[in-house]
């Protein structure tokens, strides 16, 4: 049978608890009139009899004494489920994510994202990775994660979505006793006489780092390699010699700093960029919501901290956050 009239139900109630269409009326702020056509459109729905309208005060029948029983309980539920609802209409993104990060963001920028993305207003039910980007690609690709956040950008993948959020430059880095002596020199000249300590080639920063090494023609002895920048910093500081890294990884290995002189690459430099990366179409509007998130707290909190470290990053700060423009047009190649 059709959904009868609720409103028409609670009005029913209220005459046979007061016992009184005109007090009925009273409590409800309506007509009298108003409140007998509403009992009647109750009963016609039902097909039943609710009141005993010989009798004064009004008496419910047997089937008004059932409903009397119910619709109080009914409304609730009803209230409860419009509240549910509507929390739910505020919140049309929630859901699990499992996300991937690479460690240089995942130390750096990872925990003030996590904590806006599950207390925030996307609110979602987050599971975090991090590890070297190539592990995120296999991660991607085999569904055990949603989306990641690499400095990979899996260029030679199909249907892959692509949201740029931040470009740093690579610097040099040496003992802060030899900054002096090395600032300005080229970069030849300074790997003639120093010993580069690398990035493993196994890590996409690593490999970045050689393809410019080939590019410029230099060739270096491989003596020392590692994947996390905490333990490439620690070497530098510890005087065995100078990195080639990003802001971002100076900040995993922060307790080295004071120990380190930062500078620009010699001339000519080149960038890494990070890019959230998902499978096409799967999050919907979460996947650009994600990437927003990301680019405010780099440029909220992990900008101004870059800054503070290496000041003379402030005269380039304003292009390192990558404006989402440039993911649209990624999306209609």
């Amino acid at each position: 049978m059709p959904i009868p009239d609720l409103k028409a139900l609670e009005i029913a109630t209220t005459v046979i608890e007061e016992g009184s269409m005109s007090r009925a009326a009273s409590v409800l702020g309506l007509t009298q009139s108003a409140v007998s056509q509403a009992v009647k459109r109750a009963e016609a729905q039902l097909d039943v009899t609710l009141i005993h309208r010989e009798r004064r005060p009004l008496v419910a029948t047997e089937a008004g004494r059932v409903l009397v029983a119910h619709i109080r309980e009914i409304t609730l539920r009803i209230e409860r489920v419009i509240e549910e609802v509507r929390a739910t209409a505020l919140r049309p993104e929630r859901q699990d994510l499992r996300l991937g990060m690479v460690d240089t963001f995942a130390s750096s920028v990872g925990p003030l994202l996590i904590r806006d993305l599950m207390e925030g207003a996307v609110a979602l039910r987050v599971t975090a990775f991090s590890g070297l980007a190539h592990a995120h690609t296999d991660a991607l690709m085999r569904y055990e994660i949603d989306a990641a956040i690499t400095c990979d950008t899996m260029d030679e993948l199909d249907e892959l979505m692509r949201f740029p959020l931040f470009r740093e430059p690579f610097v040099l880095v040496a003992p802060v006793g030899w900054g002096d002596a090395l600032q300005g020199r080229p970069l030849r000249d300074i790997l003639l006489e120093h010993r580069l300590i690398r990035y493993s080639a196994r890590s996409h920063t690593g490999s970045q780092v050689e393809r410019h090494l080939r590019r410029l023609r230099i060739e270096h002895p491989h003596v020392l390699s590692f994947d996390t920048s905490d333990s490439l910093l620690a070497m530098v500081a510890g005087g065995v010699g100078v990195t080639i890294t990003t802001p971002l990884c100076l900040l995993q290995g922060a307790l080295h700093l004071p120990a380190l002189a930062i500078m620009p690459l010699p001339s000519p430099g080149f960038s890494r960029e990070l890019t959230l990366v998902t499978r096409r179409d799967e999050l919907g509007p979460l996947a650009p919501r994600l990437a927003e998130a990301a680019r405010g707290m780099l440029e909220r909190y992990t900008l101004p901290q870059l800054v503070g470290q290496v000041p003379w990053l402030a005269a380039i700060a304003g292009e390192m956050i990558l404006s989402p423009l440039s993911a649209e047009a990624d999306q209609t190649d």
